[in-house]
């Protein structure tokens, strides 16, 4: 797997709707970063759509998620908002993140 700086790595997410509960686990694998996050923004923003109501439970355990992606993320939680990952609208939501078990303390180029 490509290094954060050496490249735009790809992640992987897996989708499970649990319609008891009204939530939806976007499990991510792979390294998490500002770059290649907007493709996690795009499928939470079709599961908003899709799953009108459903918390989005983002599960980071099985990925590396590099600090500055980490803490846009937490902010998008605590605002209850995912953005666009296109332009700079955003969609209200109830959102949730499981921390992943490493943050990598690299510096990203915007």
């Amino acid at each position: 797997m490509a290094h954060p700086s050496h490249g735009d790595p790809r992640i992987k997410v897996v989708l499970n709707a649990d319609p008891a509960s009204e939530t939806v686990r976007v499990d991510v694998r792979g390294v998490v970063t500002t770059t290649n996050i907007r493709a996690l923004y795009v499928v939470c923003r079709r599961v908003v759509a899709k799953f009108v109501g459903f918390e989005i439970v983002v599960d980071l355990g099985h990925a590396r998620v590099t600090a500055a992606a980490f803490d846009e993320l937490r902010e998008h939680a605590r605002q209850s908002i995912v953005s666009s990952g296109i332009d700079a609208s955003v969609t209200p939501c109830r959102l949730r993140i499981v921390d992943p078990p490493v943050v990598l303390r690299v510096k990203e180029s915007a």
